[in-house]
């Protein structure tokens, strides 16, 4: 009877040595968190503190440039005139224009040479110089001696007036460099030889020489000037004027 009373008593657990290793730890195993793992921020704070950086680095060096050549502008006025001598050297200005106008210029850097040159003065000649086609007049008038040889009459009196047209522009501070240069485009090539980085093309072409005609036509009437022959201005007259509304007048 005890044996019966023995089989039908639950069997003991086994929580010592000889305990089940697998039941074990499966039973003191805690569930496992369902919350994401936190992500790391990375570099990007620091590309974006670097780029933030750089720009504030950035402006104030353009800022402190500006202001270095805002107080040097007298002598950055007489090294671009300097160079400027030697392009009008070169070009094909009248022998007695050339020789006014680079004395005009010589005369000019001597002056801003001064340790009391005003920088006002500096800046206000040389808004007035850059706008001034100098070489270019010479160019205009290889163009006059083109036509005067190669066109027929009607023709050429019309080119020679739309010539007259755009330099009468010029002198009127209408037209400048920008303009006389795009109007000479079809007849000029580059050389980096020369110091104004291009020449005319040589022999040059009636076709091309048409279009310049026809180019400065379109100044004369954007210009609203009238459709006759003016007289040639010379170009040494022109800086004269111009150097001399720099100082009373001051740049544009």
């Amino acid at each position: 009877m005890s044996s019966a009373n023995d089989e039908n008593e639950p069997a003991p657990e086994l929580t010592g040595a000889g305990a089940d290793p697998d039941s074990t730890s499966a039973g003191d195993s805690k569930p496992e968190s369902s919350t994401p793992e936190q992500q790391e921020p990375g570099c990007m704070p620091i590309v974006v503190a670097c780029t933030l950086l750089m720009g504030i680095v950035s402006f104030v060096f353009c800022g402190v440039t500006t202001w270095v050549l805002f107080q040097k502008r007298t002598e950055v006025a007489i090294r671009t005139l300097v160079g400027y001598v030697d392009v009008i050297e070169q070009s094909l200005l009248p022998p007695d224009e050339k020789k006014s106008v680079i004395a005009q210029l010589e005369s000019t850097i001597k002056e801003m040479r001064a340790d009391d040159y005003p920088q006002e003065k500096a800046s206000a000649v040389m808004q007035r110089l850059v706008r001034l086609p100098i070489p270019q007049y010479g160019e205009l008038d290889v163009i006059d001696s083109f036509v005067n040889e190669n066109f027929d009459d009607e023709e050429r009196d019309d080119a020679l007036k739309q010539i007259s047209r755009l330099r009468r522009a010029i002198e009127l501070g209408k037209a400048t460099v920008i303009d006389v240069n795009d109007v000479l485009l079809p007849t000029t090539q580059v050389d980096t030889t020369h110091p104004l980085g291009r020449v005319l093309k040589q022999p040059l072409a009636a076709e091309k020489i048409r279009e310049v005609v026809q180019r400065a036509k379109l100044i004369g009437d954007r210009e609203k000037l009238a459709d006759q022959t003016f007289a040639r201005k010379p170009i040494d007259e022109i800086l004269k004027r111009e150097l001399k509304a720099a100082v009373d007048q001051g740049g544009f």
